[in-house]
């Protein structure tokens, strides 16, 4: 039982990470990425991959 609560912490440390480092700090619905169980940082990361990706202005003037 140790061995899958360390998993599941490790799991949600990794998706904390992506999401921070995707300018995500809070969820949806504005609960704080450490308050939120497994499943809701899946759902999150889910939306962050499937955005569609916005080109910066520097780009846009070529």
């Amino acid at each position: 039982m140790a061995e899958l609560f360390k998993r599941i912490e490790q799991r949600k440390a990794l998706l904390i990470e992506e999401l921070l480092a995707n300018g995500v700090y809070k969820t949806s619905d504005e609960r704080h990425l450490y308050d939120v169980p497994l499943k809701v940082l899946e759902d999150e990361y889910k939306i962050v991959i499937n955005r569609p990706n916005i080109e910066s202005p520097s780009q846009w003037m070529t």
